[in-house]
Parts: structure tokens; sequence; C-alpha cells
């Protein structure tokens, strides 16, 4: 032990007792004792204390808020201590006695007792100052990436409330027509994005698009889609409306012209609704086709097959018209919704899966947002979590 190593003895007054003073003698410590009023200020910037024994007859006669305050001291120091007294008044003090570092001992223990206990708490010195010099190099490696997760955190968070910004803020209110939608991403930001919009008093147009990939690349590429998206021709006074077909060609060309890096597709499915007829026009880049029921329940997949977006330059993408009937319910969705729904074989049509089967006669809000409810309940490790955005439409049964 070097000559600087110390043993410092907290009292409070009572007389040390004689088990105690043989084994420190024994073991030759170098020692000094102090009272409790002044054993915190002995333990500021002190370098050659090794150890702490705190004597006293009884732990109740010291105050709780000094005995958290050195038994969080000396922990601090990285410093055994050994409590000797006969009794540890309040939950408080049991607790502190538990603490790492920190031993307790009755007053009736023998010297041999003593001398073990005491030359333990020089011997795992060493140990103790090895671990807490690992926990601070630990602690200083794992500060900055703290900080950096938190930044991320907050970043993510930013990202989150600016895609919702540009997805509509409400839905377009028509007379015998309902609307309802359905966004939920798989972590702070999605790869889906989705808008119902009034095209001119007798149309509506309406699209949901999904980038392939998750994270923020994805995220990016949807407000890349959302403001590449054109439905009007405006010429003076004049517009026209752009064909479903022919506003995906655009957008694929405007994809294509990126030149992006790690394949970065996407699928849209982009419809025009007049509202007077009831017509329904509608283009597909390899989205999941939309599904339709009739009044009756009966559902029909609107099959509308082209590429993918972004993938060849100069690709071409065909309208499909589909006849709408009063009380016809539609719903346009992302993938993340393909748990829903079953596929018995080529040939044979898609279908609600039995435990959907009830949605089919409710409306078109609540029947999305059961949708989400037993789709989160399918997901786990065999479901891993997705992207989920729906349009629904309802046609009012007159």
């Amino acid at each position: 032990m070097s000559e600087k190593d110390q043993l410092l003895i907290v009292n409070d007054g009572s007389e040390l007792l004689q088990g105690l003073q043989e084994a420190i003698e024994q073991l030759d410590f170098e020692t000094k004792v102090c009272r409790p009023c002044e054993a915190l200020e002995e333990l500021k910037g002190t370098d050659h204390t090794a150890a702490v024994v705190l004597a006293t007859e009884k732990l109740s006669h010291l105050e709780n808020e000094f005995l958290d305050k050195f038994a969080a001291r000396v922990k601090a120091l990285s410093m055994n201590m050994l409590v000797l007294a006969d009794e540890a008044a309040g939950d408080n003090l049991i607790e502190m006695l538990h603490g790492h570092g920190i031993f307790h001992a009755h007053n009736s223990e023998s010297c041999e007792m003593l001398k073990g206990r005491l030359a333990m708490l020089f011997e795992l010195r060493g140990q103790l100052h090895e671990l807490t010099a690992e926990l601070k190099m630990q602690q200083a490696i794992s500060q900055p990436l703290n900080t950096t997760f938190t930044q991320v955190g907050e970043e993510m968070q930013l990202a989150a409330r600016l895609q919702r910004d540009f997805l509509p803020q409400q839905l377009p209110q028509i007379e015998g027509i309902r609307f309802a939608s359905i966004y939920r991403p798989a972590t702070w930001v999605s790869g889906d994005i989705y808008d119902v919009m009034r095209l001119d008093e007798r149309h509506v147009g309406f699209y949901v698009a999904d980038v392939v990939g998750h994270g923020m690349p994805a995220a990016l590429l949807t407000i890349f889609i959302k403001q590449s998206l054109v439905t009007k021709r405006i010429s003076g006074h004049n517009y026209s409306l752009v064909e479903p077909g022919e506003v995906l060609e655009q957008l694929n060309e405007k994809f294509v012209e990126q030149q992006l890096h790690d394949f970065q597709f996407a699928t849209c499915c982009y419809g025009i609704l007049d509202i007077q007829t009831l017509q329904l026009r509608l283009a597909n880049a390899g989205h999941p086709f939309p599904m339709r029921f009739d009044r009756n329940g009966q559902l029909q997949e609107l099959e509308t097959k082209n590429s993918l977006l972004g993938v060849f330059p100069g690709q071409k993408y065909f309208t499909e018209s589909f006849q709408l009937q009063p009380g016809d319910k539609l719903l346009v969705y992302s993938d993340g919704m393909e748990l829903a729904f079953v596929n018995e074989g080529p040939d044979k049509p898609l279908r609600f899966r039995k435990e959907f089967e009830y949605l089919i006669h409710l409306d078109v809000e609540t029947m999305c947002n059961k949708l989400v409810e037993i789709i989160e309940e399918e997901e786990g490790s065999l479901h891993p979590r997705d992207d989920v955005t729906i349009v629904g439409i309802e046609l009012a049964d007159h």
C-alpha cells in the first residue's frame, strides 16, 4: 500500500470499538478520524483516501440527508465504505447500505472479522477503479452517440410533420359522395402519399402512390411525386383535364430524368371520377388494383396493368373506364393493406379474408378504420409493419 493510502474513519463521537482499533493496528493502516460534520469537506479534492469507515453506535443518530450525500460522495470517488453500526433505521438507510461498494457490519463482530472486511475494502479498490474508469469511457463514447440519436429523432419528427403538411388537410365535400382516408407510416416518415382533389365542378381526382423502400429516401420521393403530378393542362383562361394514363406517363418521365441511384421506383394509381355520370377513368403503374364493392357486398378488382414508375423511359400508361353505381364503395390502397385479402389462385378473384367480411356492409370511413385495426393485430415477426395508406369513396345509394 502506498504511503498516501489512508483509511478515513468517520465517527460521531462514540468510542471506537476495541476490535476496530486492533484490526487497524494489525493491518498497519494509516488512518484519519473526523466527525460527520467534517466528512464531506474531508473528501473534497482528496486523492489519498483509499477507503472509508463510518463508525457509529446507531445510524438513526445521523441525519438521513447527511447519509445520502455522504454515500453519494463516496460512490462518486469510487471508494468502498464499511458502515459499522448496531442498526440501520429507515428504508432510505437500508437502501443506502445495499449500494455498490457500501458494506454493513455490526459492532459485535470480532477483530478477525473486521480485519477481513477492512482488507477487502483495499483489495476491491483497484477493481472498483477499473470498473469506474471503464464506465466513464463508455459514457464518453455513448454521450455523443446519444446526442446524435436525439438530433436524428428530432429531425425525423420534423420531417414527419412536414410530410403530413403535403397531405390533404380536408377531403372534398360533395353531396352524394363520401370520402375517407387512412395514412399510417411504419416509422416516423412514410413511403406512401395520397391526395383527393376537386378538379372542377364535375370531376374529382385522387391517387395513392407508394415509393419502393422505407425511411427518409422514400419519404423525400413522395414529395417529388406530389410536386410532379400534373392533373390539368392550362392555356390562358381555358383548361383541360389530363387523362390518368397521360398523368402517369409524364410522372414516369420525370422519375427517369432524375437518374436516381439505388433503383428508386414507385407505384401509383390515379383516377378521375365524374360525379354526375359516376364514370371512373383509371390508370395504374404497378400499384395494387383498387377494390370495388357493390351494394350487395360483391367485390371486384379494377384491373389496369402497367409498369412501375421510374423503370423505362417512354413507357405508355393506358386509361381504363369503369362505370360505378349508386351504393358502390371503392378502396384504393398501398400494399401494406394486402394482409386483408386472400388469393386462392390466378384464376380466382381476390377476396376479403373471413375476419374482414363483416366490413363490407359498413360505411367507408368505418371500414377503413377497422381494416387498419385488424392489420395492426396481424403484424409481428411474420408480418413486419408496413406503411398503410387507404383512400375510400362511397357513393350514396339513391
